[in-house]
Formats: structure tokens, C-alpha cells, sequence
């Protein structure tokens, strides 16, 4: 026991508590007089003149605090005198190592660790001594130690002490080298505290050779004295952080990149800013400096330069340029930073950089429009039929109870300045297919009108559906060119309308906009302005644009948690409203889900099989989203779903109307013929043919559609339907399809008609690799449904059909043997392993569940990472092996 002890206590324990300072918690004031008594008795017991001085006066000190406690019983104050009693025996042990000590240490920590969350910094040392000295009496080894971690963190992840806990635990499992714990320690990172500058600072100084992903964080002063959060202000466009100084090369560098800037101007416009961070302290910041290299560059000072701890978490060295995703993260490389390309001559080529950076998937057009519209808040003014309706506008619309339509009178807003107005917002696609020229445009267009019937019908009853439309274009405007002065004015508007009142429920806008105002103000009570406006605007019967908006604003303030819990909530209840299609098809979109958080980073060839790996997953989205439409098929009769639905699986591909391209220069969209072959060929293979494939076309008539499919060099053999009014049917607002144009957009259904995932066209689909994946892990889950309820032969029929043994002795159609083995997916390999556990046949389980661990060992080997399905696969073989070798083995 007692070395099991030392190993728990002095091995462990001393790694993690280089991080931890001793804590005299003072915290409890009516304990806090007692303790400090305390604590001075113990320091003048190390003064004793011999040992064993010293360790009688430590005795007698834990017995006076001991004799407080008796008198404390439950109250709060008695966990401050039982961290003393804690330290204090701890120093026994020092003395002497003695088995009844470590007992009573022991006896202390299951005392301590009741402490509650608000006292949690009294309890860390204790728990981590406690857990650990009971793995160590069950012989735990290092993978369960480490393994032990990640409870011990659960713990505490919600508590003041979070923070500080993930560091300790991370150094512990660097140290016992696990690297999944690592992994899922990073994770937590990611979720709490990515935007804790320590963390960030912790995470380079301890993950030597690793890339990982940070939001860039913080409140700033430009050279004009007015407020900057970040990433706040840099959303929708990707952003380029200079650091630099007059000292060494910085004015070098600084030359190079206002050459190559002003050179490459126009083809940045609302895709890639500059901002400059001067680090020498300068009165003006450097404006100076950079105007008079005759470039517009946001100018922000950083106070105390390479002292300010920005410095240390995101530069660390000087001249920088630091780049910034739409989404407001940026790519930490730990083993230095990639080499700049340069030119014959050898000077560095920031032209060339910044082509490769305009290259980049953060920062398309579309992408970056999309993103720049969902910040300025486009969704919450736009409706998914079309147009406006002067008595049920779409802030009504989005209410949760049916509110009574508007009445319309003389004093009224006119219906065509109101149509006039509503005109200049684009909905989806379109809106991201817009130049950001003609966004400028018309977000101006929308705010000149608006003001206009402002004063023209100041008293009218329904003015607050243009103030609403005032307020968007003015934020539109601030995104599309980062002009502060924009938002100041959407802020104003903001305050003048909900002071002249709103409609109950339809204020959203305007708190929206003011929760900006002092999300800037205050960088510490983030979650709390973002939890007022949702309060404000209804609380618990908050419509889902108020949690729309609550979840913009936690990603202007690079809070994931807080973003992750709306995603959530609105996910659960709020997705069947069209006025919500927008938003919930991003937060559903495969392609913005992989990208929001990620770090904006893709040398190196494990990083694109990472992104092909979650485009691919099989799994179904979280939500349970019903798709209503009806479609006009080949025969000219309507199909309507879900009603009309007849196969387990149905999977529509919406593809541009025929005719369809037979040259490559013909200017006809391509054929779909090469993408819905896999997907036809995989449904064709299905022993209960329960996948339906149908090519949807967005506008034009369905039987031109299939007969130029059937007419196709691949001869393709699917049923094929026309999307009434093609791009503009609103259920292109309910699925996200953003590029029909030039890829191809899917959904696929079960039979009632619930959307198990959509590819929006951003993400690759090649082959159908997803859309036959999901239906695959739906064979899976099916398989397993069977087992639980004990219906084996069922699920043994079922998955032998899709996954049958291969047989050494066939042949093929032409007579000829069979040689290869072919690949059977691996969630119905992993479903036909259980299969044969469940009968019995081990030996054929054990094979199956081997194969699946080594293809997902030689897949996650390619990613450069460990994956959940890998821990899973590893566990089931683990599974069938003990089995094998029966009880008491």
C-alpha cells in the first residue's frame, strides 16, 4: 500500500502541482481569522529545533483545527479549516511518512472534495489525490490514470477552478503519454476556454509540432480612439494581422506587404483586410507610418508591444502576419512558421502570398458573403415565399404563437415603399452569389429608402418594419466595409425604435443590435449581456431568431460554448418555422459545421483526408426535420412528400434544368450523370430495393430530365421530378441548397419524410460516398435495434442480405471465379460482427470486428489522429475476445 501510495502521490501529484499554487482559501470570512491563526502556528512549527519538535507542534496544530471543525459540523465555513487540515497534515507526511497519516490525509480529502463548486480551488489537490490514491490501491496502470483524467476534469470543467484544471491535466497526460486523452483534453479546450489567452499560450508552449486552431480575441483602440472587439469586428471576411516594429526588418516587411496590398486591392474587396498592430508603442499607433505607405489599413494599438499578452499567445515573434478565418480563427503551427515564397532575386514575394491566400476555401466569394450575411443579420428581415407581406411581416412570422395580422389604414407605410425597401435584401442563394458591389449597393439603396419613408410617415403605426430594414442594411454596411461609423448608426436607430416601441415579440433587431453596443463595452460578462437579450425578448418563449441572434453574437465573442448551447436548443424546437430555414440549415450545413471552428489550415496531406473524412459521416443530423413539398414528376402528376413516399430511403439530387452539357464547350451546366450513377448503382444493389433515387430539376420538366439521363453514355435508370419556380421554391430555403450552379445539392429522406442529412453542394460529394454512408449506418442502427430486442434472427436475415460471407468458390456472371474479396462497408461489417457475437459464431465475429479495427486504424493513420469510431471498433473486438475465453479466463 504504502508504495502504491507514493506512486499516486509523489509521481502524479508532483507533475500536476508545478501548475497549482497553494491555495489558502480566505474565501469563507467567517472562517477566515481562524485559519489564519492556524496558518501561523504551522509556520512557526517548522522553526522546531529537531525533528521531532517539528512534528509534535504540526500534531498539535491539527488537533486545534480539528477541535474548530467539531464545532462547524456542516456549515460552509468548516471547508477552509479542512484545506487547512489538508496542507497541514501533508506537511506531517513530510516528517513522517507514517501509514496511519497517510490515512487520515486520506480521511481529509473525502471530507474536502463536498466543498461546493464555488469553493472548488480548496478541493482540486485533494480530489486529484484522492482518485489517483485509489487507482493505485486497485493497480491501476498508466493508461488508467491517465484515463482517470478526463472525470476528474468533467468535474470541474464548469467551475471557476476549469481553466486551471485542463492545464494540470493536460501536463499530467503528456507525461503518461496518452494521446487520446490529449485529444479529448484539446477538445474541452476548444469548447471552454479557446478564446483564454493563457490557454492559448499554455497550448504552444506544450504541444510542440502541432497545429491547432484559436479564435483571435480581444478589445482594441484604434488610432482614432474608438472601440475594436475582435473577432466581433472581423467576421465574414478573412483578416491579415500585421505585427510589426521599426526595428530589424519590420520596415522592410512593412514596404513589401503595402506594395503587394495596394497592387492586389480590388481583388481583396470584402474578401481579406489588413490590420495593423505596431509593437514600438507609437503616439499614433503607426498610422503614420502606414498612411504614408498609402494604405487604408485599420490601425490599432497593442499597449506594452511585445509585453501585451496577445503577443505572447499569438505572435511570439515580430514582423507577423497572422491570418484570421471568416469565422475568426486563426492556425497556431508550433514548429515555426511556413517559409514565404520569393522571387528569382530572393526577395520575399507578399504579391504571390497574398494570391495563395485569396486561393483558400475562407476566402471565396460565396463563402465569405454567406458568412458576412448571417452576421449582419439578412435572415431576420427575409421570407422564405418571397417578398413582403405589409400585415404579416417576417419579424410576425417568426413568432411561435399565431399573431393577429396587422391592420393596414391611410397612416400606414404605402405597400410599394415597403416592397421597394424589402426589394434590396436578396434571399439565399442568390444573396451569395451577389458581387460585393452590388451588396454595397443595395444594403445603401435599403438604408436611403428607409430613412426617406422614416420622414415622410413618421407617425405611421408599422414604421418599425422599416426601422428594422434601416438597422440591417446599416449593419450589412458595416460588414461589407468595415466601417465602424455604420454600426454606431445601427446602434442609434436601434435605441430610437425600441424606444418608439414594437409589436410584442418583434423587437428582435433592435436588441440584437444594442446587445452589440455593450458586448463591446464589457469583455468579461459576455454570457450574461447575450442572456439578457434572449431574457428581454421573451426568455423561455424567446422565438428561435432571438436564440438566431443569441448565437451571433456568442460567435462575435468567440464563445463556442455558449454558441453550441443555442445550436442546441435551436436544433430541438425551432427548426419547422421557415423563418428559421436560413439559419438552421447553416448551423445543419456539413461544410459550415466542419469550418466554423476549425483551424484555417490545409498543408500537408492528413488535413483535406480530415475534412473528407466528417463531410463523409454517416451519421444523421441532429435534428428531426420534416420535408413538406410538392413536385411535379415525368408523368405531370404531383408528387408530394412526405405523403407520396414510398421506399424506406429516398435520396433527391436537385440538379440545373436540361439541356445539359455534351462539349465541354457547349456553355451548358454539366450532366448529372457521373454523380448519380454511384448512388442508382448502390440503390440497384440493395436486396430490398428500399432506396429510391430520384434527379430533382430546378425548373424545367422532369421527362426531358430522365429521358436525357436514360440517353446518357452511363445510361442512367432514375425517376426524375421539376422544382416548381425552380431556385425560388422556398424549399431551397429549407434544405440550404446554395450551388446548384455548379455542384450538385442532395437530401436524403426516410419514409416519412424526416431529413436525415442534406449536402449543401459547398462540401465534396464525390461518388455519393455520403449519401450512401448514411444510409449505411442506418442499416447499422437498424441492425442493432433488432439485438436489443432479442430479435436475432431478424437482424441476421437483414444484414447477411446487405453483407453476405464471401464465398471462395463463386463465380461471376460470366462463370469466371471470383478472386477479390469484396469490401464491405464498415458499419455493416461492424453490424454483422454483432450478428455472429449474437449467434454464437465467435470466430466470425472476431474476424469481422478485426477488420474493422485495422481498416479504421489504416484510415485514422492517413488523418494523422485518433477517432471515436476507432475507440468504438477496438472496444467490440476487445469484446468478442474476452468472450472467447469464457468465464473465469
Amino acid at each position: 500500500m504504502k508504495h502504491s501510495f507514493s506512486l499516486a502521490g509523489i509521481f502524479l501529484l508532483g507533475i500536476a502541482f508545478q501548475l497549482i499554487p497553494v491555495v489558502h482559501a480566505q474565501d469563507a470570512p467567517a472562517a477566515a481569522t481562524s485559519v489564519a491563526a492556524l496558518d501561523q502556528a504551522l509556520n512557526e512549527a517548522k522553526e522546531g529545533t529537531s525533528e521531532a519538535r517539528k512534528r509534535l507542534a504540526v500534531r498539535r496544530v491539527i488537533r486545534d483545527a480539528e477541535t474548530m471543525l467539531e464545532t462547524m459540523k456542516d456549515k460552509p465555513e468548516r471547508y477552509p479549516v479542512l484545506e487547512f487540515v489538508f496542507r497541514a497534515r501533508k506537511q506531517l507526511i513530510a516528517l513522517d511518512d507514517d501509514p496511519e497519516h497517510r490515512k487520515a490525509l486520506l480521511d481529509t480529502c473525502r471530507e474536502l472534495v463536498k466543498a461546493p463548486d464555488e469553493m472548488a480551488a480548496m478541493r482540486v489537490e485533494a480530489d486529484l489525490l484522492l482518485s489517483q490514491a485509489e487507482l493505485a490501491k486497485q493497480g491501476g496502470d498508466t493508461a488508467a490514470r491517465a484515463k482517470s483524467l478526463m472525470p476528474f476534469v468533467n468535474r470541474y470543467i464548469d467551475t471557476p477552478e476549469g481553466a486551471r484544471v485542463l492545464r494540470m491535466a493536460m501536463v499530467m497526460a503528456l507525461e503518461l503519454g496518452d494521446s487520446r486523452v490529449v485529444t479529448d483534453l484539446q477538445e474541452m479546450i476548444e469548447e471552454h476556454y479557446a478564446a483564454d489567452l493563457e490557454m492559448i499560450a499554455f497550448q504552444r508552449d506544450k504541444l510542440g509540432g502541432q497545429v491547432f486552431g484559436a479564435p483571435f480575441t480581444g478589445v482594441f483602440e484604434n488610432s482614432k480612439g474608438k472601440t475594436i472587439r475582435y473577432p466581433m469586428d472581423t467576421l465574414g471576411r478573412s483578416t491579415i494581422f500585421f505585427f510589426w516594429s521599426n526595428q530589424d526588418t519590420g520596415m522592410e516587411v512593412m514596404k513589401g506587404v503595402a506594395k503587394a496590398y495596394i497592387e492586389n486591392k480590388k481583388e481583396f474587396d470584402g474578401r481579406l483586410e489588413i490590420v495593423s498592430f505596431n509593437l514600438d508603442e507609437l503616439p499614433d499607433a503607426g498610422e503614420s507610418v502606414v498612411r504614408g505607405l498609402g494604405v487604408d489599413w485599420e490601425v490599432l494599438r497593442l499597449p506594452g508591444g511585445r509585453k501585451n499578452p496577445l503577443y505572447e499567445a499569438y505572435a511570439r515573434s515580430d514582423p507577423r502576419l497572422l491570418t484570421v478565418s471568416p469565422t475568426g480563427y486563426t492556425a497556431l503551427i508550433m514548429s515555426g512558421t511556413t517559409r514565404n515564397k520569393e522571387q528569382s532575386d530572393g526577395e520575399i514575394d507578399y504579391g504571390r502570398m497574398f494570391q495563395s491566400s485569396l486561393t483558400k476555401q475562407w476566402t471565396q466569394p460565396r463563402y465569405v458573403e454567406q458568412i458576412s450575411s448571417l452576421i449582419a443579420g439578412d435572415f431576420l428581415v427575409i421570407d422564405p415565399q418571397g417578398g413582403i407581406d405589409p400585415t404579416m411581416p417576417p419579424e410576425m412570422k417568426a413568432l411561435a404563437s399565431a399573431p393577429k395580422p396587422l391592420e393596414r389604414s391611410a397612416n400606414s407605410v404605402p405597400e410599394e415603399t415597403l416592397k421597394a425597401i424589402q426589394a434590396c435584401f436578396i434571399a439565399p442563394p442568390m444573396r451569395y452569389r451577389a458581387t460585393h458591389e452590388e451588396m454595397r449597393a443595395n444594403y445603401s439603396k435599403a438604408a436611403e429608402l428607409s430613412r426617406k419613408a422614416i420622414a415622410d410617415h413618421p407617425n405611421a403605426p408599422d414604421l418599425w418594419i422599416v426601422r428594422n430594414r434601416l438597422i440591417i442594411s446599416l449593419l450589412g454596411l458595416w460588414k461589407t466595409d468595415t466601417d465602424l461609423a455604420k454600426l454606431e448608426e445601427a446602434i442609434t436607430e436601434a435605441k430610437t425604435a425600441l424606444s418608439a416601441g414594437y409589436p410584442a415579440g418583434c423587437e428582435t433587431i433592435a436588441r440584437f443590435c444594442i446587445s452589440r453596443e455593450a458586448l463591446r463595452k464589457s469583455a468579461t460578462d459576455s454570457p450574461a449581456i447575450i442572456s439578457k437579450m434572449v431574457v428581454d425578448s421573451g426568455g423561455a418563449t424567446a422565438s428561435g431568431q432571438v436564440l438566431a441572434a443569441a448565437a451571433v453574437l456568442s460567435l462575435e465573442v468567440a464563445d463556442r460554448k455558449n454558441f453550441e448551447n443555442y445550436r442546441r436548443m435551436i436544433l430541438k424546437d425551432q427548426t419547422e418555422n421557415p423563418m428559421m430555414w436560413t439559419f438552421s440549415s447553416f448551423l445543419l450545413d456539413r461544410y459550415h459545421r466542419y469550418w466554423l471552428f476549425q483551424v484555417p489550415f490545409t498543408a500537408g496531406w492528413s488535413y483535406g483526408r480530415r475534412e473528407g473524412y466528417f463531410m463523409g459521416d454517416g451519421k444523421s443530423e441532429e435534428a428531426q426535420r420534416i420535408l413538406k413539398t410538392e413536385l411535379v414528376a415525368a408523368d405531370g402528376k404531383t408528387m408530394r412528400i412526405p405523403e407520396d413516399l414510398s421506399s424506406e430511403y429516398t435520396i433527391i439530387s436537385f440538379v440545373n434544368p436540361p439541356p445539359w452539357n455534351k462539349t465541354k464547350d457547349d456553355g451548358l451546366p454539366p450532366s448529372p450523370e457521373r454523380m448519380l450513377k454511384p448512388i442508382v448503382d448502390f440503390a440497384a444493389a440493395r436486396p430490398n430495393r428500399d432506396v429510391k433515387v430520384i434527379a430533382a430539376s430546378l425548373g424545367g420538366k422532369a421527362d426531358v430530365a430522365q429521358a436525357e439521363l436514360l440517353a446518357s453514355r452511363s445510361k442512367v435508370e432514375c425517376s426524375a421530378v421539376s422544382v416548381p419556380d425552380g431556385i425560388a421554391n422556398p424549399l431551397v430555403h429549407r434544405l440550404g441548397i446554395l450551388s446548384e450552379d455548379v455542384e450538385y445539392n442532395s437530401v436524403v429522406l426516410d419514409k416519412n419524410g424526416r431529413i436525415l442529412t442534406t449536402i449543401s453542394g459547398l462540401a465534396s460529394n464525390k461518388n455519393g460516398t455520403t449519401l450512401i454512408n448514411v444510409v449505411s449506418f442506418r442499416d447499422e442502427n437498424h441492425v442493432n435495434v433488432l439485438l436489443e430486442k432479442g430479435e436475432v434472427d431478424a437482424a441476421k436475415q437483414f444484414i447477411l442480405a446487405l453483407a453476405p460471407p464471401f464465398d471462395p468458390e463463386a463465380v461471376d456472371a460470366k462463370g469466371k471465379k471470383i478472386v477479390k474479396k469484396p469490401e464491405i462497408s464498415l458499419p455493416h461489417l461492424r453490424a454483422r460482427a454483432r450478428v455472429y457475437l449474437a449467434l454464437g459464431e465467435m470466430d466470425k465475429a472476431l474476424e469481422d470486428a478485426q477488420e474493422v479495427v485495422q481498416r479504421q486504424l489504416s484510415t485514422d493513420g492517413g488523418m494523422s489522429l485518433r477517432t471515436d469510431e476507432l475507440d468504438a471498433s477496438e472496444v467490440l473486438r476487445d469484446m468478442i475476445q474476452e468472450k472467447m475465453k469464457g468465464p473465469g479466463k
